[in-house]
């Protein structure tokens, strides 16, 4: 009886050993993936070692654990961040780029900043910083004509600022400066304004020859008229002419005729007589009928000539 209860306290003993051991192998094994880099991190002596492991299957002591690091080029994005340019204007940047912590310094990194998790806060408020640097480097105008120019000034200014956390940048893309829509409006305004500057321009010449020929047209036209003015006032003159000397022919031989009437040489008529000759003459003309009361003739008396 004695001897079967001691063998199955063997056998206990055994099985909790056994297991005790598989349980202490299962934790002294730990996996790292491709994408992964870590240290050994002795959780109960509180030690850090000094080699970094990539991929593969680790034992250690138990109790062990790995600090991890990304093994890859991880991405930083920042979306909309808003900065001051060297005007004072605010702009808002889209920029991502791809960093990765040197290998080689990783226990400098875990001795420093412990995880990951604040190793990439601290590169995050770095790479804003930089950002905020670089931005008020330019002014409104640079951000538009020389935008490869505030690239280049960004990535090295990142690689400058990363280099000190033992970390490198690749794979810089700024993709979007956006300016504020007041500024935008007014620079496209002013583009249009240039556009409308440069189609008058064009026309200049055109509208030139426009003018030339309505300046020809008109003084072809002044001509015209000035020369017909000129004819018609001739044609008149002459005309005004031709009847003042009718006029002035007729007057002349009404003159001669009246003289030889009152001319002691020819009819010889009195003074009475003469105008009652031109009454006559003056009804006689009249294109109406005329009505008249006049006296007694006067006496008319004959005297042969001796």
């Amino acid at each position: 009886m004695g001897t079967s209860t001691k063998c199955i306290s063997i056998s206990i003993l055994l099985v909790v050993v056994a297991v005790i051991s598989i349980t202490l192998i299962v934790k002294s094994l730990k996996k790292l993936s491709s994408d992964e880099v870590g240290i050994k991190y002795n959780t109960i002596q509180k030690t850090l070692d000094g080699e970094p492991k990539l991929e593969g299957l680790y034992t250690g002591p138990p109790g062990y654990e790995f600090i991890i690091f990304p093994n890859t080029f991880t991405t930083m994005a920042f979306h909309n961040l808003a900065c001051l340019n060297s005007d004072g204007v605010d702009i808002r940047l889209h920029v991502q780029y791809q960093y990765k912590a040197h290998t080689s310094s990783m226990k400098k990194i875990i001795l420093e900043f412990k995880t990951f998790t604040i190793y990439k806060d601290v590169l995050s408020d770095i790479g804003e910083a930089a950002l905020h640097e670089a931005c008020s480097h330019f002014n409104t105008t640079q951000f538009q004509t020389e935008r490869g120019a505030f690239q280049e000034f960004l990535r090295k200014t990142l690689h400058d600022r990363y280099s000190i956390l033992h970390c490198s940048v690749t794979d810089l893309q700024v993709n979007n400066i956006a300016r504020p829509a007041a500024y935008e409006a007014a620079i496209r305004s002013k583009e249009r304004a240039r556009e409308d500057i440069k189609v008058a321009k064009s026309e200049e010449p055109r509208r030139l020859t426009e003018a030339d020929t309505e300046i020809l047209q008109a003084e072809t036209q002044g001509k015209i008229i000035m020369n017909k003015a000129e004819s018609d006032a001739r044609i008149r003159h002459n005309k005004a002419t031709a009847e003042a000397e009718a006029i002035r022919a007729e007057f002349q031989k009404e003159g001669e005729a009246y003289a030889f009437l009152l001319n002691s040489n020819g009819l010889g008529l009195t003074q009475e007589g003469f105008i009652s000759y031109l009454g006559s003459r003056v009804i006689a003309a009249a294109k109406q009928p005329v009505y008249i009361s006049l006296g007694t003739p006067a006496k008319t008396s004959y005297v042969a000539n001796p």
